[in-house]
């Protein structure tokens, strides 16, 4: 590739290949939501890549009592709702 202004894309579009509805042990599955660009100096720029994560509670340590362990998915998910949304 000849065109450096086009690497940052390149090297985002070869993590997403990798990443992107694969599960990792201890995430869960990932799910591509979205990327900005991140510019540092007129010489410095980048993308963030932001993935959703998806069934990871299975490496969890579990509570004594179910109930409680059903109100930390719960709390959990609500927390990951609310970081999601604008």
């Amino acid at each position: 590739m000849t065109d450096f202004k086009l690497r940052p894309y390149r090297i985002a579009a070869e993590l997403d290949e990798m990443l992107n509805k694969q599960r990792l042990t201890g995430i869960g599955k990932l799910e591509f939501i979205g990327a900005n660009e991140i510019l540092l100096t007129d010489e410095y720029a980048g993308l963030c890549l932001m993935y959703r994560t998806y069934h990871g509670e299975e490496d969890k340590k579990y509570f004594n009592d179910p109930v409680e362990d059903e109100q930390f998915i719960k709390d959990f998910k609500e927390m990951q709702n609310e970081a999601m949304s604008p």
